[in-house]
Parts: C-alpha cells; sequence; structure tokens
C-alpha cells in the first residue's frame, strides 16, 4: 500500500480530488462525483479520532463504503498522537478497504484551533510530526497531511513540510492561504511552486480551483490539484476537459444522488439532506425559481422524482441543450 500513488499515477495519470467537507461529502455525495468522473480520488468528511477510538458505532457508520468510492481516503483530526494511531488501527481494518488516511492540520475553526486541534498543529510542530510518525507505526496503510501555508506567515511551510517527509508523510495537501486569512484573500501560488521543488513526495493544491481546464492554466511545476465548494453545483468540473451538461444529465444526476441518499439513510435524514442539493444541481437553469420551493421542500424520493420527472415534461423540447451554456432562454409565462 505504500506505493499506492505510484500505482494511481500510472493508472490514471494526472489525479484531481475530491476536497473534504463536513456535513456534505458523505456517501451520497462522493457516489455523485463518481457516477460523473470516475477517476477523481475521494477523501470523506473529516472524523474526530477520538470519535472513532471510543464509538463502535461511528466507526461502522462512516467507515463502510459502496465499491465506487474506491479508493477511499478518510479524514481525521484531533490533538494526542496516541489517539491518532488507535484511529489508525481502526481505519486499517480490512473490513472497512480503507486506501489511505489524511490529517487535518488545515481547518481554521477558532472554537477548535483554541484546542490545539486542526491548523493549531503548524505552530506545534513537535506534535504534528509525532501524529505522522505514530500513526505510521500503527497502520500499514499511506499516511498524508493537509495543511495550510503557514498559522499566520511566521511558520516556515518548507521546513515544516520536509520534516513531515521525514517522519513518513507520503502526500502533502497546502491550502493557498494562511490559518489566519482563513477562506478569506486570493490565493497564492507561488510559494506552493517552491514547496514542490524541495520535496521528494507529491504536492497537492487546494482552494481557487475551479475545474479541469483553470488548473491546467495554474499546473506549473504541480501535477495534482483538489476542488472543494466548486463541485457542490457542477460534480463535472473534475473531468479532463469542460463537459457542460444537458438538461437531461443533470436531471438524470439529481434522482442518482437522491436515490444513494435513500438506500444509505434514513427518511427523515435523508429528506433534510437532500434538499441543499436538489436546487444546487439547477444553478443555471433559468427556471429554478418555478420549481424552488417543491425542490427545498421534498418530504420523499417518490415527491422529488414526481418534481423531476415534471421538469422533463414540462422541457421535453430542452433536455439536450446546456443550462450552463445559457442554451435554454427563460420565455415569458402565458
Amino acid at each position: 500500500m505504500k506505493d499506492f500513488w505510484k500505482k494511481q499515477i500510472k493508472e490514471k495519470g494526472k489525479l484531481v480530488f475530491l476536497a473534504p467537507m463536513d456535513w456534505y461529502w458523505d456517501s451520497a455525495y462522493r457516489q455523485s462525483v463518481k457516477n460523473i468522473a470516475p477517476n477523481t480520488i475521494l477523501v470523506s468528511e473529516f472524523y474526530s479520532a477520538d470519535w472513532l477510538v471510543h464509538s463502535k458505532f461511528l466507526a461502522d457508520s462512516v467507515l463502510p463504503h459502496a465499491s465506487i468510492e474506491d479508493p477511499l481516503i478518510i479524514q481525521i483530526f484531533w490533538k494526542d498522537p496516541e489517539m491518532f494511531a488507535k484511529a489508525a488501527k481502526i481505519i486499517s481494518n480490512p473490513k472497512y478497504n480503507i486506501a489511505w488516511i489524511d490529517i487535518n492540520m488545515w481547518c481554521p475553526a477558532k472554537k477548535v484551533v483554541r484546542s490545539w486541534h486542526w491548523s493549531s498543529l503548524l505552530i506545534n510542530e513537535d506534535t504534528a510530526f509525532e501524529i505522522v510518525r505514530k500513526m505510521n507505526e500503527a497502520t500499514h496503510l499511506p499516511i498524508s497531511v493537509k495543511t495550510r501555508l503557514s498559522f499566520d506567515w511566521w511558520q516556515d511551510l518548507i521546513n515544516f513540510a520536509k520534516w513531515l517527509e521525514k517522519a513518513w508523510c507520503s502526500l502533502l495537501t497546502v491550502h493557498w492561504r494562511t490559518a489566519k486569512q482563513a477562506y478569506t484573500w486570493i490565493a497564492d501560488l507561488e510559494p506552493i511552486y517552491e514547496l514542490q521543488k524541495h520535496l521528494n513526495i507529491p504536492v497537492v493544491c487546494n482552494w481557487d480551483i475551479l475545474n479541469y481546464d483553470d488548473w491546467m492554466s495554474k499546473v506549473n511545476n504541480l501535477a495534482w490539484f483538489m476542488i472543494w465548494r466548486w463541485s457542490f453545483w457542477n460534480p463535472w468540473c473534475f473531468l479532463p476537459w469542460d463537459q457542460h451538461p444537458t438538461l437531461l444529465e443533470i436531471l438524470n444526476q439529481m434522482e442518482f444522488h437522491a436515490l444513494k441518499l435513500v438506500e444509505s439513510k434514513w427518511e427523515h435524514k435523508w429528506n433534510l439532506e437532500i434538499r441543499k442539493h436538489l436546487v444546487q444541481y439547477l444553478k443555471n437553469f433559468p427556471w429554478v425559481k418555478k420549481y424552488r420551493k417543491r425542490l427545498v421542500t421534498t418530504e420523499s424520493f417518490e415527491s422529488t422524482k414526481k418534481t423531476i420527472e415534471d421538469i422533463k415534461l414540462e422541457f421535453k423540447d430542452d433536455l439536450n441543450k446546456r443550462p450552463s451554456l445559457g442554451e435554454i432562454e427563460k420565455k415569458e409565462e402565458i
């Protein structure tokens, strides 16, 4: 398993990742992305190492996944190296079939950073290195880290990354801002280009990447990239060329996503979670407001499917047109 990335590169060439996003990138969403772009490498929502260790129910709820999601990377966070190692052993259980474990050292949420989790590890380097080392000893799975340029500009990213590499970090993903900047400011690519020159492990870049074409204009000496929120309404962004889906493809994808949620979650939770996705799929559809209320108040898979069928029926002449290219005009209602 330690040569995981070499095998992936040999099989798929350039790689693209779905970045972790809590409360959104569950199994159903990941399957939805894979249904559109099968070569995408998926990273899970991030889970607490402490919770995984102390809750078998949680482990058995979030680690099992559909085969379409393979190879799946699990991202975890905490602050205690021993707890990370215990969680790594659980994740490594063959019954879960996990390909890789990623460590969250990037999230800037103040409440958790104050307790020395997440991006605070950028200024608690000894603990960061010990986490990677302990996890590497505890599991046969490869270990990677997702981090930021620094915590507040005073940290040396290159030196930090070199020590992670010595501790057996096999891949590094860098969010192009400091923890203090959070999600503001324009991303600065130059430090990432410079970082890759000093490391033997791959560097993946994250944030401000809109799609594959956008990445190709920024690639420089980096080979891989990670997309986060831009995939929320457009899972087609992962394809290696600009694939503008037709209205029919979008509607079919909505039904696929809804079905996967039904299969993986109980009905009440399904009702709440599918609503935040449906309208997003129709972001460029000029008539989305007409169907918004039905989509955000859907009560069951049957009601969702009925809405989708009604759109197909009303816009049967537009099903092969591409909303993202403005091919469907909004005519005045009679």
